[in-house]
């Protein structure tokens, strides 16, 4: 183990001990290197600490890029078949959604990988939160396409993110703002929960594009 491969996931480690929000201490992540190619496995406890993690890492000088074979501790044991019916019975609700268009495939670990195609960038991104929305699902590879080819911003994902909240039963989106600049949320006004505010927070982690999240909701 060369000196420079050590410093640099020293680094790494560095940068995901200052983000509180991953929780290192109560993560079990392993890092790996190979002349600047990272891989992240191992255990996380949310969404959010998963993504944090994998864009710290991919921040730090010398790292050229960043494989994610990280896991989300399960809200819920769930077995791979049953969890593919979840996701199926959640695609199969969606009008917008052409379920023969989409393949679910769950591995016994609970990842979940979808594949197919969707003609719009809130179809795709509607078909991994859905996912997320499984308590057994730990992970989530979305290869489904785009067709024809849709240009993203945060215009965009605002966008999508409301549509998302407003089919989320535990949240309602009327009731506060949401301001995306460069991918990043924040979200401002006032819940009646903390369980809306954990809630609407949880589905922009949930939702691909989402590079960070500020929560300034306050309790009414």
């Amino acid at each position: 183990m060369t000196g420079t491969y050590k410093e640099l996931l020293q680094k790494i480690l560095g940068a995901l001990t200052r983000d509180s929000r991953i929780q290192i201490h109560h993560s079990d992540i392993v890092l790996s290197e190979d002349a600047g190619y990272v891989t992240l496995s191992g255990t996380v406890p949310s969404v959010a600490a998963k993504r944090l993690a994998l864009t710290h890492a991919a921040a730090v000088p010398g790292v050229k890029s960043v494989r994610d074979d990280l896991r989300v501790a399960p809200a819920e044991a769930m077995g791979d078949l049953e969890i593919a019916d979840h996701v199926r019975h959640s695609l199969l609700h969606e009008r917008n959604i052409e379920q023969e268009n989409i393949d679910i495939e769950a591995d016994a670990d609970g990842g979940i990988i979808l594949r197919g195609h969707v003609h719009s960038l809130i179809q795709k991104r509607l078909c991994e939160v859905l996912c997320w929305w499984v308590p057994g699902v730990t992970n989530v590879t979305n290869l489904i396409a785009i067709e024809p080819r849709e240009d993203d911003n945060d215009e965009e994902l605002k966008d999508n993110l409301i549509t998302i909240m407003e089919k989320d039963s535990l949240v309602n989106p009327k009731k506060f703002r949401i301001d995306v600049q460069g991918a990043r949320v924040t979200l401002r006004g006032q819940v009646d929960s903390a369980i809306e505010r954990s809630a609407a927070e949880n589905d922009c982690w949930f939702t691909p594009g989402v590079v960070d999240v500020e929560n300034r909701l306050t309790l009414s």
